[in-house]
């Protein structure tokens, strides 16, 4: 359907950051954007108001996106927002951030609260999946440890993303990055961002400071 294409091209969205905001799934929206499947009236109405947050979803930042789904999860960091729209699923929105070049450091710095409070929700499989599609393994690695994810589906997937870890360097959705920044972010970070050869400064201390 033309509608559902042309919003998420407007938003600057991907398809799987689209579906998280929409709270449907990418297969599914690939078929809604083929007219392969109808629009609902529901799905409209979402669509036209960016998943039900104010304001014009076509002028909208995919990181408004992310903070009205954010605080729709009840995340106390986005908590002054008003909790509108439906209830996305965490794990579709953790990887539709992950797919970002550049996002909000106030969202990225949720994300590990997003694994640790929703993880006997998420569908750990086909975040790795996910993930080796897009190459992002190494991101999605290192924020999976942060969290301490403990459960068997969790450390499973800690694995299997560990065994499909890149030896390319990657950011944490900071791809513009300055060299400057660069360098010293390579010699200050952890020794978890060094394993998933990741450059953030993000840590266990920030994550339970955001909680």
């Amino acid at each position: 359907m033309a509608d559902a294409l042309q919003w998420r091209k407007r938003s600057g969205l991907t398809q799987v950051s689209a579906a998280a905001v929409l709270g449907v799934s990418q297969p599914y929206l690939s078929l809604l954007e083929k007219g392969a499947r109808p629009l609902t009236a529901a799905l409209r109405r979402r669509i036209e108001s960016g998943s039900g947050a104010p304001g014009d979803a076509g002028q909208r930042s995919p990181d408004d996106l992310f903070r009205a789904q954010l605080c729709r999860l009840g995340y106390p960091g986005f908590a002054h927002l008003t909790k509108v729209g439906r209830r996305p699923r965490p794990d579709a929105l953790l990887l539709a951030v992950l797919a970002q070049p550049d996002a909000d450091a106030r969202v990225v710095a949720a994300l590990p609260w997003l694994v640790s409070v929703f993880q006997g929700q998420l569908d750990f499989g086909w975040m790795v999946r996910q993930a080796k599609l897009q190459d992002l393994q190494n991101r999605l690695g290192f924020l999976l440890q942060l969290a301490g994810v403990d459960t068997p589906g969790g450390l499973m997937a800690v694995r299997e993303l560990d065994c499909a870890r890149l030896l390319r360097e990657s950011t944490l959705c900071w791809d513009s990055m300055p060299a400057p920044t660069r360098e010293w972010m390579r010699a200050n970070r952890s020794p978890l961002a060094v394993h998933w050869n990741v450059l953030t400064r993000l840590q266990a201390e920030d994550v339970r400071g955001a909680a």
